[in-house]
């Protein structure tokens, strides 16, 4: 049986590495992902902790899902979140 562990994951909307705008998604020691989205402007925890991105009016975009069972979030501000996954 394998043990259950806890993963931080960290989503922001933010230039990434190419310097476009874009959405980033770490964990504290690796880049999961990033893709380019010049319509991003900020994004939300929802209830059952996805990430909604939304745009300049507030519209939303697209949700992003992270693996595992999401356990807890922290909204840092209103461009970057935190949630806290189990596996």
């Amino acid at each position: 049986m394998l043990a259950e562990h806890e993963v931080s994951i960290t989503i922001k909307v933010a230039t990434i590495r190419d310097g476009a705008p874009g959405i980033t998604i770490t964990t504290p020691d690796r880049l999961l992902g990033e893709w380019p989205d010049s319509r991003a402007a900020s994004l939300s925890i929802t209830d059952n902790l996805a990430i909604s991105v939304r745009g300049e009016n507030g519209d939303e975009h697209y949700l992003i899902t992270m693996p595992g069972t999401p356990v807890r979030g922290e909204q840092i501000s209103d461009t970057e979140a935190l949630i806290v996954v189990r596996f």
